[in-house]
């Protein structure tokens, strides 16, 4: 398995299709190194994570990001993903220590997020973000994603993700695709293709096997031919957090807030767990500027 993370982008059968596809194995064992997350967690991440990435294909603008997030009122609460337009993902678990003892429960993650929500937040610099939100269904974060591209965006779309984990949560494979049929698109072609998807071994599985994401999808799923694959960039998990950030976003605070910090503060981020130390002399420059306003 090639060590670095890559997105794909590409046309099949004569611009009928439009196709996404990345791998994403170290990425999501990056998340869950950084989180400690249990298995039904890095299950759940290891599946946004690739979904977040493809999202990200839209992107063209420099600082432009896309949040996939999950939530639910079960147990298992949910997460949020965010990936850049560089292909720099991020994220967290809501509840990242939530356990089932039960192995194969663990592969059912949306099961234990109850009812909720999916959305997708498209952030571009200098514009207010949109905002796309489908109530979760029955099925796996492929299934909801495919459902949601269907009733937010009116795009017929394949939604594959794989994810495959050994019993210490270690993070074996994880990648997927998406096929978007155009308007163009002849029905009988898009049948042979879900045929093909549907028939096809389990994509971890094929991962796991040293096979990369356009062999898999010219081999199992164009295997009549017709499939224009291109690579894009590389994916990584890094978050962007500073200490600079940190300050200004304490400057958004309150006078009546920030004298409570007085003592110090001790930030954490939620994203990467990076620990940005303010001390008493710092909190009071802070509120100098913000009395000066």
């Amino acid at each position: 398995m090639n060590e670095s993370d890559y997105l794909w982008r590409g046309m099949a059968l004569n611009g009928q299709f439009r196709v996404l596809a990345v791998s994403s194995t170290n990425t999501v064992q990056a998340a869950r190194d950084i989180h400690d997350l249990s298995p039904i967690n890095t299950i759940l991440m290891g599946k946004m994570i690739p979904a977040v990435a493809m999202l990200s294909l839209d992107l063209k603008d420099e600082g432009a990001e896309v949040t996939l997030r999950f939530d639910g009122d079960g147990p298992l609460k949910g997460a949020l993903t965010i990936c850049n337009n560089q292909g720099d993902v991020r994220g967290y678990a809501f509840e990242p220590k939530f356990w089932l003892d039960d192995l194969q429960e663990n592969f059912h993650p949306v099961k234990y997020l109850g009812n909720g929500t999916l959305t997708v937040i498209r952030y571009y610099p200098g514009d207010r973000p949109t905002k796309g939100l489908t109530p979760l269904i029955e099925g796996d974060v492929a299934q909801n994603l495919a459902y949601y591209f269907e009733q937010s965006e009116q795009i017929p779309t394949a939604v594959n993700l794989g994810v495959l984990i050994d019993k210490d949560a270690k993070v074996r494979a994880s990648g997927g695709f998406i096929i978007q049929q155009l308007p163009s698109a002849d029905r009988l072609n898009a049948d042979r293709l879900i045929n093909n998807i549907n028939h096809m071994p389990n994509l971890s599985d094929l991962m796991d096997m040293g096979m990369y994401l356009p062999e898999i999808l010219h081999s199992f799923v164009f295997k009549e031919g017709g499939l224009e694959l291109y690579p894009v960039h590389r994916v990584r998990y890094r978050c962007h957090c500073s200490k600079e950030r940190f300050a200004a976003a304490l400057k958004l605070l309150s006078l009546d807030e920030l004298k409570e910090l007085r003592d110090g503060i001790d930030p954490v981020c939620q994203f990467c767990n990076a620990t940005w130390h303010f001390s008493a002399s710092e909190i009071e420059e802070i509120i100098s500027e913000v009395e000066k306003k």
